[in-house]
């Protein structure tokens, strides 16, 4: 085994990626059931492959606004707040993860701003939409993108969006995705990797 090679495997270890969507069904396009308009789902439904809704319940949104991505998407509130969709996915202790996804509001009822928040490894923070100001529409939501990161505590975590509204009309979200990153070893650390690649070619030199 080379030099190189070893350093090579040294470096992907210390950056190591969880490739790809760990999230199931991150549009919420997957269900046991066609959704023309909308329809309300109370806390245990499994209805949405990989989702569990919680609490207070959410609407399921067919064709009230325009998905993110896809055809549908959720209201996270369906009778005030504390109503949201959770899911459990495998992580690795101490690897950081990123939640994205977009964020607007079901715009048929106040208040403005909708809020929401995502939680995680316990960690959570809270985000708004304010659809009045970004003159949002049912064809042109004005959907952003948000970026949240955690960092694993345990070997399963469990992705949970809660919407905060005291009311019926709250925060919408689709398009979720979680990507992890294993942490960089601390520079110390990484010396001594180095230090072992160097003995180990000594004593194949003698």
């Amino acid at each position: 085994m080379t030099h190189k090679y070893i350093l090579g495997m040294a470096l992907a270890v210390s950056a190591g990626v969880a490739h790809g969507n760990l999230i199931t069904n991150g549009s919420f396009e997957e269900s046991s059931f066609a959704v023309p308009s909308w329809v309300s789902l109370s806390a245990g439904s499994t209805v949405l492959d990989g989702w569990t809704v919680f609490g207070n319940g959410i609407d399921y949104i067919g064709s009230l606004w325009e998905a993110s991505d896809g055809d549908h998407t959720l209201d996270l509130n369906m009778a005030g707040a504390g109503g949201g969709v959770s899911q459990e996915i495998a992580t690795t202790i101490g690897w950081i993860y990123t939640v994205e996804f977009d964020l607007s509001a079901n715009m048929y009822g106040a208040p403005s701003p909708k809020l929401m928040s995502v939680g995680a490894g316990g960690e959570s923070e809270a985000f708004s939409f304010d659809y009045q100001t970004q003159e949002a529409s049912s064809g042109d939501p004005k959907w952003q993108h948000i970026s949240w990161t955690f960092v694993a505590t345990e070997e399963l975590s469990t992705i949970a969006f809660t919407g905060l509204n005291a009311s019926a009309y709250g925060a919408s979200i689709d398009n979720v995705r979680v990507d992890g990153v294993a942490p960089v070893p601390a520079p110390g650390a990484f010396a001594i990797g180095l230090g072992s690649i160097g003995l180990l070619g000594a004593r194949r030199r003698r």
